[in-house]
């Protein structure tokens, strides 16, 4: 599925639950990005996960939605855009975007996954 198709069936909320993972968070915010710009594109994502949240509200979510981990992975992804043509070539650009573990390379977990960085975005 192309990068179009994919951004589509997560706005319209066709995505699978199942394929709701890290991976798919990072295409849907590059894809957005690139379609929407960065203005845009930013209020399209939390709209978008929040919307995408609720709709598969019935789902086991470990986390739902978290305003200091939506915007760091925003912040990242900006930041590393340039001229990519697509998300493959994103990701072989920039493979560490791939592991969520890379926000603790930034965050303490403690105040991560606090109520505080839940509610608010808590800048690095």
């Amino acid at each position: 599925m192309n990068d179009e198709i994919f951004l589509e069936s997560f706005e319209k909320c066709t995505l699978p639950w199942e394929e709701w993972n890290h991976f798919a968070h990072v295409r849907m915010a590059y894809s957005s990005l690139k379609k929407y710009g960065e203005l845009l594109g930013t209020e399209m994502i939390v709209k978008g996960i929040k919307q995408y949240n609720n709709f598969n509200s019935d789902k086991k979510m470990e986390i739902g939605y978290h305003e200091t981990i939506t915007r760091f992975w925003i912040n990242e992804i900006k930041s590393k855009l340039n001229d990519t043509i697509n998300f493959s070539e994103f990701i072989k650009q920039n493979p560490d975007l791939m592991k969520f573990k890379y926000i603790f390379d930034f965050y303490d977990k403690k105040i991560l996954f606090s109520d505080e960085a839940r509610l608010n975005y808590i800048r690095i």
